[in-house]
């Protein structure tokens, strides 16, 4: 009896329908956004430069330091040596026991504004890394849907390919027929034939390029995909439907508003580079500037000339020093000087690099706007030419041929029509992606920090 139930139990699990594993363009990019290196190192950045601003206004904060230290001293002469000074020390004529502890405080009162700049840098920097998240953000969604795009037309053609190889065969096989009754001649049997082949070959470079293709979705998505059980959907019909970082979708017409690169991310980034750049210069210009401190020093500390315990009960002896100092460099060997001059230069790199990065820009953006331009007009028209393409497939299918003859002309009917609906699918994929970009450009300028 379990023999059969489990013999019942194994055909029912054969006999079940294997659903293919299903990708579209909406979860794929959910799930690049959540897994993105360069968006969590980006946040992460985000954090860093936030510590950055808090270490900065801490230099307004003074210093606030204790030591201790305990010694034995040693006099080697036995009393005849005079009391010496050298330095900050006193070498007195009598071997002891000493301690000593300390709080001391110190504070920059005075650095030229070198402080206030570097508050400044930081403060900048913070600015700029949430300014490149959202510039990472605009470009995984640019690069993703390039490779999602490019990914379904492989799909596509993958399976039309598949298609027409299956109908090219078919052809091939009623062809040895008309070539038996004599109604073809050998050449075009074999011509049929040589078309089979190559379709085969270009099917099997198609799915080599999608297998390829599938390994750079996995990348996005941390997921693994078998170009066997796998089926790509279409994109949305309206870029409105797809995953934006604002509630309200831009809605695109015909006409655009003029692009103004210095408006753009990318040049906002590059602002606030020069700005950090021009503030370096500044602070390094004033390097070798004199530097006004105060400190002050709480002392305690007692002395025994024989018992180290003795010496620490001793402690109980106070002093204050105050000081107010100033240090600065009269000579570096012109070190400060030439690094003035490399700062000036790194101002004027970036100056450079930005007009390169907006010229780039403009001309990216004017191909994208071209690119639009042609998407809206031709969608329209283009979604209705692949339904009529679609509709005259499904009816070739259902016509009932009478002789070989005319079943060969259904399928190369068929075979013109499969190439047909597949320039107008690569032509739609074309189209979406061309609006989609459009879309991610404007709602990313749109957006407020």
């Amino acid at each position: 009896m379990k023999k059969k139930l489990l013999t019942i139990l194994q055909l029912f699990l054969i006999v079940l329908p294997v659903y293919p594993e299903q990708l579209d363009f909406n979860n794929f990019m959910s799930a690049a956004l959540n897994n993105s290196y360069k968006l969590k190192t980006s946040q992460i950045n985000i954090a860093i430069s936030h510590h950055g601003v808090k270490e900065a206004r801490a230099a307004y904060l003074p210093t606030i330091s204790a030591y201790a230290t305990t010694e034995r001293y040693n006099d080697l002469t036995k009393g005849h040596a005079q009391i010496t000074a050298v330095g900050n020390e006193i070498l007195l004529n009598r071997s002891y026991y000493q301690d000593m502890a300390a709080v001391g405080l110190s504070y920059n009162i005075f650095d030229f504004g070198v402080r206030r700049k570097e508050l400044d840098i930081a403060k900048a920097d913070d600015k700029q890394k949430l300014i490149m998240l959202m510039k990472d953000t605009k470009d995984l969604k640019l690069d993703a849907v390039e490779i999602y795009a490019d990914t379904l037309g492989l799909y596509k053609q993958s399976v039309i390919n598949g298609e027409k190889l299956a109908l090219q065969n078919e052809l091939i096989n009623i062809n040895k027929r008309l070539r038996t009754a004599g109604e073809l001649s050998e050449v075009d049997l074999v011509d049929s034939e040589i078309i089979a082949s190559e379709t085969k070959s270009d099917l099997d470079e198609v799915k080599n390029n999608l297998a390829k293709k599938l390994t750079e979705i996995s990348y996005y998505t941390n997921e693994n995909y078998n170009i066997k059980d796998i089926e790509l959907n279409d994109f949305p019909k309206d870029v409105s439907g797809v995953i934006t970082d604002t509630e309200e979708p831009v809605k695109l017409s015909a006409t655009f508003t003029e692009y103004i690169p210095e408006e753009s991310v990318e040049a906002k980034v590059y602002d606030l580079e020069i700005f950090k750049k021009q503030e370096e210069y500044e602070i390094q210009k004033k390097a070798n500037f004199p530097k006004i401190r105060f400190d002050t020093r709480y002392n305690f500390y007692g002395s025994d000339p024989h018992n180290f315990f003795y010496g620490l009960d001793d402690i109980s002896q106070r002093s204050v020093t105050i000081r107010l100092s100033t240090s600065f460099t009269l000579f570096d060997g012109l070190k400060n000087i030439n690094t003035i001059a490399k700062k000036k230069l790194e101002v004027e790199k970036v100056k450079i690099e930005k007009a390169q990065q907006l010229a780039e820009l403009k001309k990216k953006y004017e191909q994208i706007q071209l690119d639009c331009q042609n998407a809206i007009n031709q969608t329209e028209n283009n979604s209705a030419t692949l339904a009529l393409v679609n509709k005259n497939l499904e009816m070739l299918k259902r016509l009932n041929t009478n002789g070989i003859a005319a079943k060969s002309e259904c399928i190369k009917k068929q075979l013109e029509l499969l190439d047909k609906k597949l320039k107008l699918e690569q032509n739609q994929i074309k189209n979406f992606t061309a609006r989609y970009k459009m879309h991610i450009l404007i709602n990313t300028e749109n957006q407020k920090l």
